[in-house]
């Protein structure tokens, strides 16, 4: 009767264990498919060839293969250690489950404010109405955001024997923008002058500041540190 009982407790906690885990799979099928969508290929598609990136120089991608990495819904991990990539032509961030899956397998994550995903060490935010940006610093009271894109160049064929063909190309492009807690947006241009400038009343702190400190307000670890300093000042605003 004890080995009897013994069996069936044994076939319940192996049935119990199979059954958590579909549901489990269950689950997390319905949350990738909650907050994923369908790629828009159309974007990319009608101007890379992803079977022959040789008749390329660069590529529509941040980064051109997958990185794992985790996505989060107002700070909590929804999708932990899949394969992302930042598609700067697209604006998108595309996921898959493994790095070994088919890259045509790959969607896309629902685009909302919040929802983020850190790639490595990067992290990728979406802004409603402008797109997704990087974070390279991101404070209490002021962060600073990088948006990156791609210009794209057709192949061109030599007319004559003066002229070199070339291949299509994708040029890389970014811009820096201060984003405040009260959610406002500027983005800095590409001068040093004018980028003093939109710190509106911090001007003359931030000028001061990079002044003692020697730093190039057009190379980004240096644009970062006054930001850091700026964000750090109390009373501090633009």
């Amino acid at each position: 009767m004890k080995k009897i009982l013994y069996n069936v407790i044994i076939v319940l906690f192996i049935f119990s264990t199979i059954t958590k885990a579909q549901s489990q799979n269950l689950a997390s099928q319905r949350q990738v498919a909650l907050f994923t969508d369908n790629l828009d290929r159309n974007n990319t598609n009608s101007i890379y060839n992803p079977s022959n990136p040789e008749n390329y120089d660069g590529t529509p991608y941040y980064t051109d293969n997958f990185i794992l990495g985790n996505v989060y819904l107002e700070n909590e991990v929804i999708l932990s250690n899949v394969a992302l990539r930042y598609n700067a032509i697209a604006d998108e961030i595309e996921h898959k489950e493994t790095l070994t899956s088919d890259d045509k397998e790959a969607k896309s994550l629902v685009k909302s404010k919040d929802i983020y995903a850190t790639i490595m060490k990067d992290t990728f935010v979406f802004i409603p109405f402008k797109g997704y940006y990087l974070v390279v610093f991101d404070g209490t009271n002021f962060s600073l955001l990088k948006k990156i894109t791609k210009k794209y160049f057709p192949p061109r064929k030599a007319k004559n024997t003066y002229e070199r063909s070339t291949l299509a190309k994708f040029d890389d492009r970014s811009t820096y923008n201060l984003y405040t807690k009260n959610g406002e947006m500027t983005e800095l241009p590409k001068s040093k002058k004018k980028k003093l400038e939109a710190f509106g009343n911090s001007e003359k702190l931030i000028k001061n500041y990079i002044k003692e400190q020697n730093l190039d307000l057009n190379k980004e670890k240096d644009l970062k540190k006054a930001i850091m300093y700026l964000d750090g000042v109390q009373g501090a605003s633009l």
